[in-house]
């Protein structure tokens, strides 16, 4: 089922390719090939790899994207999927096959789902980057749906995915586009912090230099499209990695603290306690 694009130049533009697509790829769910990687290495800490704390799901439209995992590796073709569980440590590359690289990516953030359209960073890379993104309200079942992918038989998977889109759909019902566009650096920048936040030396001036532009004004941008200061944005994200990793995974308390992008556990813990009102070790205990 590959699919033939034009670029959308706008969130409006992307609404309509999200809505064309999955309305194209519903009917035939159960022929789809879904790829999922084995359920091994979940929250590990792999050099160059990150993971995420909700499943993503994948939609290829055209050219190939290659998935390295801690134990295996595989492609994604044109009219394929690909689920990576959360936790699950992951490389993309991309690639050009009978087409450019184009995909469709969703994942929630809880209260949203976040879902844009990726491209290759340049002519010279193979990482994929953001053309444009867009937020989609999220109901409790819409957030949940994806966490039960990777456990079920291909028919069952079917089934849940083709909910999952018709919900995606239902939920895009009614929008009003912003009077003001997200930029798309601020975009770019948002996709960098989900990707990097392991990573100490993140910070706005490594930001600004991967988006190619000074940190102020990437900061004055980011501030007015997001109502937070970006460095705020970032420990805010840490944080919130850290506290999700102490519910959900068996790392311990260094090892959050660094997959969080804290260089000190001690820093770390004084940090959380002052957000929390108690330890990490306390609040995972009050968790489990």
């Amino acid at each position: 089922m590959p699919h033939t694009i034009q670029d959308p130049a706008t969130e409006t533009d992307l609404r309509t390719l999200i809505e064309g697509v999955l309305t194209d790829w519903l009917p035939r769910l159960e022929q789809v090939r879904v790829r999922i990687p084995a359920l091994h290495g979940l929250y590990r800490l792999v050099d160059q790899m990150h993971f995420h704390l909700r499943t993503e799901i994948f939609v290829q439209l055209s050219g190939k994207t290659s998935f390295k995992f801690p134990e295996e590796h595989f492609e994604v073709g044109p009219g394929e999927i690909c689920i990576v569980p959360r936790g699950m440590p992951h490389f993309e590359r991309t690639r050009s096959w009978k087409g450019p690289f184009r995909n469709l990516v969703f994942i929630s953030n809880g209260r949203h789902l976040d879902v844009h359209l990726a491209r290759p960073a340049d002519e010279t890379r193979a990482r994929p980057s953001i053309i444009v993104g867009t937020d989609i309200a999220a109901t409790p079942t819409l957030s949940a749906l994806p966490e039960e992918l990777p456990e079920h038989n291909p028919q069952a998977r079917a089934c849940l995915l083709g909910a999952y889109f018709t919900l995606v759909l239902a939920q895009m019902e009614g929008w009003t586009p912003p009077a003001e566009p997200e930029p798309y650096k601020v975009i770019h920048a948002r996709q960098l912090v989900s990707e990097q936040l392991s990573n100490p030396a993140l910070s706005v001036a490594e930001l600004a230099r991967q988006v190619q532009c000074s940190a102020d004004y990437l900061s004055q941008i980011f501030r007015k499209a997001t109502g937070l200061p970006l460095s705020a944005y970032i420990n805010e994200n840490r944080l919130q990695r850290a506290r999700e990793l102490l519910e959900l995974s068996l790392l311990n308390i260094a090892e959050v603290s660094q997959a969080a992008g804290f260089a000190d556990p001690a820093y770390f813990s004084r940090i959380f306690r002052r957000w929390q009102g108690i330890t990490p070790r306390e609040y995972r205990e009050a968790h489990r």
